[in-house]
């Protein structure tokens, strides 16, 4: 009997123009290996080919090998999204935004098991779900805030991973209100909503003890959200590190690493070699990459690697921000807007990437796996 588009099946041998002959076990090891651009090329072939690329165990399949590779590059600018594909990240090709024209300028939020988090740089109202790999898109509902969300006197947060106690993707967004300029900063309302992609709605998990001050939020461990905050005012203000836990349905500090003279030094947050990690860059002199081997344990910061001043001498310099580290050791930096550049920690060499055709001259960049993750729950898709 046929399968219909939205058959799940497990019998792989049912694939046309596969031999019979292979058990199933290798024919989804095949698949598992192909980049999504090859594999979307199967899914006309027929109905059972298209339920193969859409079973939830190959799709698991799929992803963790995808996990384990290079990952992929977007190129930010305003209004475009561009795709470079990690054969070499020697070719920008424009991506095709179903949604773009809803949007007045494009923000990336998050990163996830090849799904982006995409939404209007203004206000984050209008956010998306999108696998720039498949095309497939899903609009999120409205989260409602008790504190008005006008874009003059608020500041919003977006952050956007996966669950995996609850096996779920989820976005959240927070609101600081800073509609009383007189008054102690401490005093400002500042609130957070949650969504469960399973579920498509929002959660209230109520007022945020921390002014927020980061844009897109760090999922570090399929569990905690971070960013960088603040707390205070002026020159009594202090630059935090704080996480929501997902489990816990809470926001606590997390501890800094001591540092010699951390007043003068800016700082990020990240996920490198699977590490929470804290980027702090003195302007001009040197770039320190630390790793938190037990997350919340002070005492178990490491510095991983000091970046010297090779890196701060190009006049066009505004800032570094480490993004991955290849499976080569090789670190790969944003340094300012439209130059990558890749590090060699064991040589100290520095290496600018300069060979990205056909990619805009300013950019921002973000990682992604190519994956089929979709979404939707439901087996309802746009594209």
């Amino acid at each position: 009997m046929a399968s219909h588009p939205g058959a799940m099946i497990t019998n792989f041998s049912s694939v046309p123009y596969v031999s019979a002959n292979l058990p199933s076990d290798i024919i989804n090891d095949i698949f598992a290996r192909l980049p999504v651009k090859s594999l979307a090329r199967f899914m006309c072939v027929s109905k059972s080919m298209y339920a193969l690329l859409h079973n939830q165990k190959f799709i698991k399949k799929h992803l963790e090998r995808a996990i384990r590779i290079d990952p992929n590059l977007i190129l930010r600018t305003d209004f475009k999204l561009f795709a470079v594909d990690n054969e070499g990240w020697s070719k920008a090709r424009k991506l095709q935004v179903p949604f773009s024209l809803s949007l007045d300028k494009v923000e990336i939020s998050g990163s996830y098991h090849g799904l982006l988090c995409i939404s209007d740089q203004r206000c984050n109202e209008d956010i998306y779900l999108f696998n720039p790999s498949t095309g497939v898109y899903r609009k999120l509902p409205p989260p409602e805030f008790d504190v008005p969300t006008i874009e003059s006197t608020c500041f919003t947060s977006l952050g956007f991973g996966f669950h995996r106690a609850d096996n779920d993707y989820k976005v959240i967004r927070s609101i600081f209100l800073y509609d009383k300029p007189f008054e102690n900063i401490d005093s400002y309302q500042c609130e957070a909503r949650i969504y469960s992609l399973s579920t498509d709605k929002w959660k209230k998990i109520g007022a945020v003890p921390f002014h927020i001050s980061t844009r897109a939020a760090v999922c570090f461990d399929d569990q905690i959200f971070i960013w960088k905050a603040s707390r205070g005012f002026g020159r009594r203000m202090s630059i935090l590190v704080v996480a929501f836990d997902m489990d816990k349905e809470e926001f606590k500090e997390v501890p800094k690493p001591e540092l010699r003279d951390p007043a003068s030094c800016q700082i990020e947050v990240g996920v490198m070699n699977e590490y929470f990690s804290m980027f702090h860059m003195w302007r001009g002199e040197r770039v320190e990459i630390w790793a938190m081997k037990e997350f919340g344990v002070k005492e178990s910061w490491t510095k991983m690697f000091v970046i010297g001043p090779q890196m701060m001498i190009d006049p066009c310099y505004i800032f570094l921000r480490p993004l991955c580290m290849k499976k080569n050791g090789e670190i790969l930096i944003e340094k300012g807007e439209g130059k990558l550049v890749m590090y060699a920690p064991e040589d100290e060499i520095v290496n600018e990437v300069t060979a990205i055709r056909r990619a805009p001259r300013w950019f921002s960049v973000y990682t992604y796996v190519g994956s089929l993750v979709s979404p939707f729950t439901n087996g309802e898709e746009s594209a």
